[in-house]
């Protein structure tokens, strides 16, 4: 069975966009760079396309995309880097599934979700 392995967005700075997802998500290798496209890889093979543009106005909350972490004592980990560096938080639920929800530097809402 196919499995959902990369998400592509429009993004108003890919320097940025590529900090934050680096930087919270692992998301470091540099495995596509051109003027066009900037694609980034994790160690699982996860890939985040990102080229410039227009960025959609405000979506709803209910169009976002998530990461699944092993443990509720990640989620609240994960949330305590994101407050100490200012990352805007949307929702947040300790209660199952646990998850934090936050906003990356283009307003896109990204999760972290454990059972």
């Amino acid at each position: 069975m196919p499995r959902l392995n990369h998400v592509a967005l429009t993004v108003s700075d890919r320097e940025a966009s590529a900090r934050f997802y680096g930087e919270y998500f692992g998301l470091i290798r540099r495995v596509h760079d051109d003027e066009h496209l900037l694609i980034l890889a994790d160690d699982s093979g996860g890939l985040l396309a990102l080229s410039v543009g227009e960025v959609p106005p405000e979506l709803p909350r209910t169009n976002h995309f998530g990461s699944l972490v092993g443990s509720a004592a990640e989620i609240d980990a994960m949330r305590d880097r994101f407050r100490a560096d200012g990352v805007t938080e949307t929702e947040y639920s300790a209660d199952g599934p646990a998850r934090v929800q936050v906003l990356d530097p283009d307003g896109y809402r990204v999760e972290l979700y454990a059972y």
